[in-house]
């Protein structure tokens, strides 16, 4: 009996330790929690994040050969060293060619200034003589009537006169067959009707000149009136030069902007640096032939950041200017830097075929959103692009 109740005391002090350790355990447990939670408190984290940088891709701007290359993988450039000669002969018959069109330009909106100075003048002065040619003419005319009316006036004075001469001329013809009067009576008669007659010929043919000389006038009239409707529409001329004028400038300025850029092509010839870095992924080399736009060369900027792709949970309270603590794989010790932006959707967004959660196979998956960092002071180690880090950003 006693034996039984000794076990049994015993088994009651083993079950006494052990609840006791489970509740040290448990207080322990509880303890680091907290501890985690104090610790923790106003701060989020995430190893996925990475150095970035704007890695600048070099490409030819102009076609041709590489003559020369001035630098080699991993070198060190500043900001507008030389990288690369194209041979430039072509850009140089562009630029030559270019000058060639500027200059006939130049010279053809000269000829189309002075054309209308000509065409101002010699429109102008043309009317003026077209309608002086006209007043002449009309003039003309109107003396031609007069004296187309003044030659009928004596054709029919003389017609009359030689009538009168006729039947004179024939009763004394009659008086000298009976007598009445003598041969040299008659014979003054007889001159007296040539005379009639050959005044009345003479007015007929003033009249037919004056008739003809009415005709010319007239003619001329026609003539000016031409001239003066053909000079009329002056400011229609000189507008007209005027235009061509300005069709003539524009081509000059044409042709200057042709020169500008054969010229800003002719300097793409020589490629220089954009930026201050480091020159990755050398793939040219003198001798090849590059065309606009085919790739050179990465140059690696030394302005370096931080990108940190955080968990949808951690961002609530996060926003540009939080402190942050960045630890580099590379390095040793803790950086520290400053969040400058947070993107406007998440990773997921931007990949090339996003994710449609409305076909009915949804699974959710948290999220990262990627979140922009700066040196707080630019490190005095390399930083290269694409190092791992890990990322403590002190929220409030």
């Amino acid at each position: 009996m006693e034996a039984v109740n000794k076990t049994a005391t015993e088994r009651t002090k083993r079950a006494g330790r052990a609840y006791l350790i489970l509740a040290i355990v448990a207080l322990l447990a509880a303890s680091g929690w907290y501890a985690h939670r104090w610790w923790t408190a106003g701060k989020e984290s995430t190893d996925n994040a990475q150095v970035e940088a704007d890695v600048v891709p070099v490409a030819a701007r102009v076609g041709g050969v590489i003559m020369t290359a001035k630098v080699t993988d991993n070198q060190r450039v500043h900001k507008g060293d030389v990288l690369f000669e194209i041979d430039p002969a072509i850009l140089d018959v562009e630029v030559k060619r270019a000058e060639y069109d500027l200059e006939a330009a130049k010279e053809q909106s000269a000829v189309a200034d002075a054309q209308v100075g000509i065409i101002e003048s010699s429109s102008k002065g043309g009317l003026s003589s077209a309608k002086a040619s006209l007043s002449g003419a009309s003039a003309s005319v109107r003396s031609a009537g007069d004296a187309t009316r003044a030659a009928e006036a004596a054709v029919a004075r003389a017609s009359s006169d030689l009538a009168l001469a006729t039947t004179e001329r024939t009763s004394s013809q009659q008086l000298l067959e009976k007598g009445a009067i003598t041969r040299s009576e008659m014979d003054q008669i007889n001159r007296a009707y040539d005379v009639a007659k050959a005044a009345l010929d003479s007015a007929i043919a003033q009249r037919d000149l004056a008739r003809a000389n009415r005709g010319v006038a007239q003619a001329r009239v026609a003539e000016a009136e031409g001239r003066v409707t053909q000079s009329g529409p002056v400011d229609q001329q000189v507008a007209a030069a005027r235009a061509a004028a300005e069709l003539a400038h524009v081509r000059v300025k044409i042709a200057e902007n042709a020169l500008d850029n054969a010229r800003l092509n002719r300097s793409f010839a020589t490629v220089v640096a954009p930026t201050s870095g480091v020159i990755s992924r050398l793939g040219a080399h003198p001798g090849q032939t590059v065309s606009p736009g085919a790739a050179l060369l990465m140059l690696v900027p030394d302005e370096t950041y931080v990108i940190a792709n955080f968990k949808e949970t951690q961002i609530g309270a996060m926003k540009p200017g939080d402190k942050v603590d960045i630890e580099v794989d590379a390095y040793s010790g803790t950086f520290h830097g400053v969040v400058e932006t947070i993107a406007p959707a998440t990773g997921s967004r931007f990949s090339l075929i996003p994710a449609d959660n409305s076909t009915g196979n949804f699974v959710k998956v948290v999220q990262r959103v990627p979140v922009k960092i700066r040196w707080d002071k630019v490190p005095e180690v390399a930083m290269r692009p694409g190092l791992s880090a890990e990322v403590t950003v002190h929220v409030h």
